[in-house]
């Protein structure tokens, strides 16, 4: 009998985007169900769709999407009877239909996936819709804004409203705080926001966000902590030759602390940076690996917790790996160098040897 699969990510979450819905949030290409025409949405349709795709995995079936992915497990004979009395119900939401922002971050690749940042939908209807049929997971419900950023998104306080109506207990807010969001205060620490700051001053602020508002941002997150219980999780996206140095990582670091912002900060990289290139996916400049030795001992001097992205901390470990395996095939190539020109001076002298010899019996 063959193998079965399960993804708890592809039971459980809808992504939707500007042009369809996806049904995970891995990072791989996904699966999902492209929408023509927003205005006869139809619910059915997208969790009928989801459904199929996880008889799939339960048929062995890997779907296109799914290839190469980690999320999807082997099922086993206990999860096999559980999920035969498991509704998979949503319990994660990501509203990421929206593209319009107020930054023009130089790392930015949502402009190149869409285009057109028109939105082109309403979500509130169809998660109305979702809480009428009985499609949610209403206890355990996740909720994550992406985006895009939230202040220009005219729905966001009724989608917001709407979430705590039905008792949602866990958001996630992805904004770079240009506007102050007031709604915010209303969720407390329900909400985790997370701030892409990429700096620790105005100049380089603005050189990664393109628009200068580095001092509306940390006003706004100072008064945000004053005035509620809200966690802020800042962000630190590495640009190459923009903000990659000791001195503005130092100054983000005292900036946060400064501020109290109750949760980690995050370091991630910049995808779209020329060593990131195609052919030359980890070709990681040497000081990344002094940034991140920084980055810890400066922390923990100032007893601050941080993580690392998963993407920033593959690119380094993997950067490692190939920078092992040239050195290695460098002392492979010096020692196959060093044996051929032994084998040389051998040859030459067993020659020399035979021709005296030779000379000798003449």
């Amino acid at each position: 009998m063959g193998k079965s699969f399960y993804c708890e990510k592809l039971e459980k979450t809808l992504h939707f985007l500007p042009d369809g819905v996806k049904y995970c949030c891995s990072c791989t290409e996904g699966i999902g169900l492209k929408i023509d025409d927003f205005n006869s949405f139809d619910m059915l349709k997208v969790i009928s769709k989801k459904n199929d795709y996880i008889k799939m995995l339960k048929k062995g079936e890997i779907p296109t999407g799914c290839s190469g992915c980690s999320e999807y497990k082997q099922l086993t004979f206990i999860r096999k009877i559980l999920s035969i009395f498991s509704k998979n119900r949503i319990s994660h939401i990501i509203a990421d239909h929206f593209k319009q922002c107020d930054c023009n971050c130089v790392y930015c690749s949502q402009k190149k996936i869409f285009p057109n940042t028109t939105q082109n939908y309403e979500l509130l209807p169809i998660i109305k819709n979702l809480y009428k049929e009985g499609y949610t997971d209403n206890k355990n419900l996740k909720i994550e804004f992406q985006g895009g950023n939230v202040s220009v998104l005219k729905e966001f306080n009724d989608l917001i409203k709407e979430f705590k109506h039905n008792n949602c207990e866990h958001f996630v807010v992805l904004s770079n705080m240009i506007k102050y969001l007031p709604i915010l205060e209303e969720l407390e620490d329900k909400v985790l926001l997370s701030v892409s700051i990429d700096s620790g001053s105005r100049k380089t602020f603005e050189r990664v966000k393109q628009v200068d508002a580095f001092n509306m941002v940390v006003d706004n997150l100072k008064k945000l902590r004053k005035n509620s219980k809200v966690l802020i999780q800042p962000k630190y996206i590495i640009v190459h030759n923009v903000n990659d140095n000791i001195d503005e990582i130092k100054k983000f670091i005292e900036l946060i602390k400064e501020i109290d912002c109750q949760y980690y900060p995050m370091f991630d990289i910049d995808y779209n940076d020329t060593f990131m290139s195609a052919g030359k996916q980890f070709d990681v400049p040497p000081h990344y690996y002094d940034l991140i030795k920084f980055i810890d001992s400066f922390c923990k001097e100032n007893s601050i917790g941080y993580s690392i992205s998963h993407s920033l901390q593959t690119t380094l470990d993997q950067g490692r790996k190939d920078t092992a395996v040239e050195e290695k095939c460098e002392s492979i190539q010096q020692k196959t160098n060093v044996n051929v020109a032994l084998y040389i001076i051998a040859a030459i002298i067993i020659g020399i040897v035979i021709i005296s010899l030779l000379l000798i019996m003449i």
